[in-house]
């Protein structure tokens, strides 16, 4: 798992950071300058999370069961409830 770090940020500069990086998204897809973008913006952990986090919601929105979603994806029951919740 990916280490975040403890020291907690302020909510305004949370909220600048994540307004620039959907604006550098944005740009990157404007540009055709994505998936240079991608590789060199994440680590290989956690481009597998994103896959893993991109593919529950797939395999939720195929009515897959939960249980099998865990099976197949190796990960734990709660991150599937609770990507499950957050799509509802």
């Amino acid at each position: 798992m990916p280490h975040v770090s403890k020291k907690k940020l302020g909510k305004g500069i949370l909220k600048k950071l994540d307004k620039k990086l959907v604006a550098t998204f944005d740009n990157a897809y404007e540009q055709k300058n994505f998936s240079k973008i991608f590789r060199e913006l994440f680590t290989y952990t956690e481009k597998i999370m994103l896959a893993k986090r991109l593919t529950i919601v797939f395999l939720l929105s195929r009515e897959i069961p939960q249980h099998r979603i865990v099976d197949i994806l190796k990960v734990s029951p709660s991150t599937v409830a609770k990507m499950s919740l957050k799509i509802e």
